[in-house]
């Protein structure tokens, strides 16, 4: 079945900060779609406020008064990004060459760069070499302390924003502009925050998402795109919205009161500790935005944690996917995948498949009497069937994931290394 060119879709984006704060207004910066290399814009509603356009991207300084939410509304035309073609947007400028917050390069960095590169010359090739070591060097595990490339290479694990920081931090090191894209996957089946990067070969910007060169064996196939590492290098599926790029991007708004909100802080390379929406840190003498993938706010006064907002909190930021031109992955083969993805829907799904063959069984006698429990029976055994076979193929994803198993393969790689030098002495 052929893969999908393009893909159109309405998105949502929801902030409601008062969960945790207290004042009478806040300023909020809304990162907002815009026209590039990867996507056309073809309606867009958001609240009124001060626009802001550069390099990094298109967003809007708004005031919310007290219990007032933010909601952005576009309508998307998002493209597959295919081998050999470039995004089209600016060469690189400034922000494209480094250092920016966690994106500060160590001794250990700049070696593995040297080491990853050493003996290329061909400058697609040298961001390939980069994006498979970024990918071999990290394990996919989400950090609820702290975010820097650096850090996430000593600790040999990070989420797919750490992934683009140690990518871009090669880059720079190897002499590459590159820098990372915060925004999401919008894919019906599959709609998450995601960040990836490009690379800058000499005549275009490549897209390049090292977290897929290392897991799209399994995730490839439900976006619609290959399974190698080539095809998350200088390619991208269609299923991608960019809503900033870069890191520390400035901040435009009125600056922290120096409170802070408890179990919220992260340790940021090159900024220190941040409590989020909270604070503007500073980054080469000027207030910053860490990094802008969900709006951006400065809380002055912080609403204490308490059972009554727990549930606000965990809607502070929301987003949806509605009215796509198509619901589901082009090929059927991925549908054990999604069940396991989506176990609770799957299992909605077969809940209703059995409930309502009785509404059908006057139309259909052949199901009627014992013919409707064997056809449930049925029902479930397909679906069972399905469900397990789900299960062993995200064994693929679980073993890139896991660190006991990848401290096992690994011992077990140097014993039959050693045993092989044995051998041939």
């Amino acid at each position: 079945m052929s893969e999908p060119a393009s893909f159109t879709a309405t998105i949502t984006l929801g902030f409601d900060p008062w969960g945790y704060a207290e004042d009478d207004a806040l300023e909020v910066l809304l990162p907002l779609p815009s026209d590039d290399g990867y996507q056309r814009v073809l309606e867009l509603d958001a609240p009124p406020g001060r626009d802001i356009t550069d390099a990094h991207g298109h967003r809007r300084l708004i005031r919310l008064e007290r219990g007032q939410t933010a909601a952005v509304t576009a309508r998307v035309e998002t493209q597959r990004i295919v081998p050999g073609a470039y995004l089209e947007l600016p060469p690189p400028g400034p922000a494209d060459h480094g250092p920016a917050p966690m994106i500060v390069p160590d001794d250990a960095l700049r070696a593995l760069a040297a080491q990853s590169v050493a003996g290329i010359s061909d400058p697609g090739a040298r961001i390939a070499a980069l994006a498979q070591a970024t990918a071999d060097a990290l394990r996919y595990k989400y950090p609820r302390d702290a975010r820097g490339a650096a850090m996430s290479l000593a600790r040999g694990w990070g989420d797919c924003g750490e992934y683009a920081f140690l990518f871009v931090a090669l880059c720079h090191v190897a002499g590459i502009p590159a820098r990372p894209v915060l925004g999401l996957i919008t894919a019906p089946w599959m709609t998450t925050p995601h960040a990836w990067a490009e690379a800058w070969d000499g005549t275009g910007w490549l897209p390049v998402d090292p977290n897929l060169v290392r897991e799209g064996g399994y995730l490839g196939p439900i976006l619609d795109t290959g399974t190698q590492p080539q095809d998350h290098i200088g390619a991208l599926d269609p299923y991608r919205l960019v809503l900033s790029r870069h890191a520390g991007l400035p901040w435009p708004g009125t600056e922290s009161s120096g409170r802070r909100l408890d179990g919220m802080t992260l340790a940021l390379e090159g900024l220190g500790p941040v409590p989020f929406w909270h604070a503007a840190p500073h980054w080469q003498g000027r207030p910053v935005v860490p990094f802008l993938q969900m709006p951006w706010t400065v809380i002055q006064h912080p609403r204490p944690a308490r059972p009554a907002n727990w549930l606000r909190r965990q809607r502070i930021w929301r987003y949806a996917v509605r009215q796509p031109s198509h619901w589901l992955p082009r090929s059927p083969a991925v549908i054990p995948d999604l069940m396991v993805l989506h176990p609770i829907k799957s299992i909605g799904v077969f809940t209703f498949a059995i409930l309502t063959v009785p509404l059908v069984t006057p139309f259909a006698p052949v199901l009627e009497g014992t013919r409707w429990v064997l056809f449930g029976q049925l029902l479930y055994f397909i679906w069972l069937g399905l469900f397990m076979l789900g299960m062993l193929r995200q064994w693929r994803l679980i073993r890139l994931r896991s660190a006991p198993w990848l401290w096992v393969t690994e011992r077990l790689g140097r014993g039959t290394a050693r045993l092989t030098a044995k051998g041939t002495t």
